[in-house]
């Protein structure tokens, strides 16, 4: 009896490690728009609205900047962050890169207290 139930405690602890990384992807979309060129990934983001879309497994996160109207694109990576406090605003928190070029540090979600982060 012993032994069975040792098994059936094993056997669900493999489902767990296996299922953990699937269930700790995360994703989301916002809206954010930029009054000025900026750069994030080495790339230039143009004036306009995006759509931004994230997809997060653990800490790491694929950013992709989509221009709307526009067949423009951007893929970055940045890392989450959770603070103790809920945003008011959609916001990009603008800093410099290291080219020393205007660049996007952070994104900042209206309702959440999650933020993405870019070096």
């Amino acid at each position: 009896m012993s032994n069975s139930k040792n098994l059936i405690m094993i056997v669900a602890l493999l489902v767990f490690l296996i299922a953990a990384p699937i269930l700790a992807t995360e994703g989301g979309s916002a809206k954010f728009s930029v009054t000025r060129p900026l750069f994030v990934a080495g790339n230039e983001v143009k004036i306009g609205t995006y759509d931004v879309k994230w997809e997060t497994s653990g800490q790491a996160t694929d950013v992709t900047f989509s221009a709307i109207g526009k067949p423009f694109v951007i893929k970055a990576q940045g890392k989450i962050e959770q603070v103790d406090k809920k945003f008011d605003y959609n916001s990009l928190v603008i800093g410099k890169d290291s080219a020393g070029r205007e660049a996007i540090r952070q994104l900042q979600f209206r309702g959440g207290n999650m933020r993405i982060v870019f070096d």
